[in-house]
């Protein structure tokens, strides 16, 4: 597949995304706003003192998604699992246009960059006139081509969520969405589950997906608490989203496994703190002079008065710490090799007396 030429690293805004830079990390207001785009602005705020990068918003309006009215969706809540009639939840959740105009304004005031995920042309063409920095696809429009197409002609980055979507049907959005002329694609590993449990979030996938496309790879986490968010970035994401609510307690398909607004500063820490801990794939930058290593490691000492000519054995050092003198390393060179002067008991050997 011609995924040479889509760029391995992307710039969202003034961010640049890609291995070797800080994790991206966006707050996902989702559908965690309970339909009121003040608590929506307060997430807002919330993020932009957290030190997040961006936002993300759910763009959709009910009446253009669902057309059968009698399907269900099951979803997991702090009391247990609840199933309700699809339309009606969505019609519950969704913002209306002019509430994600009014976010982006806060978004902007607050130096947060902000994009969406879009469902339809119309929500496209509503965001462009906005000038968002980039869009975000569905799982489930993993294989809505057209609306891939007609995305890409926005020369804007776009988020491709994966959610259970197979590899083939991965590569075919790439490669559509290429052909298309979209250039800065993000591809998330968003495991399927609300929450998705442990046992099926697959992390593994990351490296995959790094491999195969050769493409930045963030995760949209939807399992409860930090854990995978940690675990996703030792395996090299670049991007971490996580919805963010009141209260994990409310219902709601997403409350469950967002953090706390009062936890978004230890999530944004926390993610910070181990990009510096994961720190080079190997040890270039180590002061040779640092106390552990002085301390820790051991010189070669007389193990008792050492008069000039005498010839050393193992029966006539110690080694000890810390390490002065000839290091521990360096026995087998002294071994067999007369002093030049007298060393005195418990006095390091150096290579001037050799």
């Amino acid at each position: 597949m011609p995924v040479n030429q889509i760029n391995d690293t992307v710039r969202v805004g003034p961010k640049i995304l890609g291995d070797g830079q800080p994790a991206f990390i966006v707050v996902e207001l989702g559908v965690c706003h309970e339909q009121d785009v003040r608590v929506a602005e307060h997430f807002i705020e919330v993020a932009a003192q957290a030190g997040a990068d961006a936002v993300k918003v759910e763009s959709f309006q009910a009446d253009e998604l669902v057309m059968d009215k009698t399907i269900t969706h099951t979803y997991g809540t702090a009391q247990g699992q609840v199933t309700e009639n699809y339309y009606d939840l969505l019609k519950r959740l969704e913002l209306s246009l002019d509430d994600h105009a009014r976010l982006k304004h806060k978004a902007d005031e607050c130096g947060l960059l902000f994009f969406p995920t879009v469902a339809t042309p119309r929500c496209v063409d509503f965001f462009q006139a906005l000038d968002v920095c980039a869009y975000k696809l569905a799982s489930p429009d993993i294989v809505n081509h057209p609306l891939q197409r007609y995305l890409a002609g926005t020369n804007k980055p776009i988020f491709l969520d994966t959610g259970g979507s197979f590899i083939y049907e991965i590569e075919q959005a790439v490669l559509n969405l290429h052909e298309a002329g979209a250039r800065d694609l993000i591809i998330m590993h968003n495991p399927s589950g609300y929450p998705a449990p442990p046992e099926k979030t697959d992390l593994r996938m990351i490296r995959t997906l790094k491999s195969v496309f050769r493409l930045p790879v963030g995760l949209s986490c939807h399992t409860p608490g930090f854990d995978m968010v940690m675990a996703s970035l030792a395996l090299g994401a670049n991007v971490i989203e996580k919805p963010i609510t009141r209260n994990r307690a409310i219902q709601g398909p997403e409350h469950i496994f967002s953090l706390l607004d009062r936890e978004a500063d230890d999530f944004v820490r926390r993610i910070r703190a181990m990009e510096l801990a994961l720190g080079n794939p190997r040890r270039t930058r180590v002061n040779e002079n640092s106390l552990p290593r002085f301390t820790g490691r051991r010189g070669i000492y007389a193990a008792r008065d050492l008069a000039p000519g005498e010839v050393l054995t193992q029966d006539d050092v110690i080694l000890a710490k810390p390490e002065r003198g000839i290091s521990v390393i360096h026995l087998d060179q002294i071994l067999g090799r007369a002093l030049k002067e007298t060393v005195r008991r418990h006095q390091p050997i150096t290579w001037e007396v050799i």
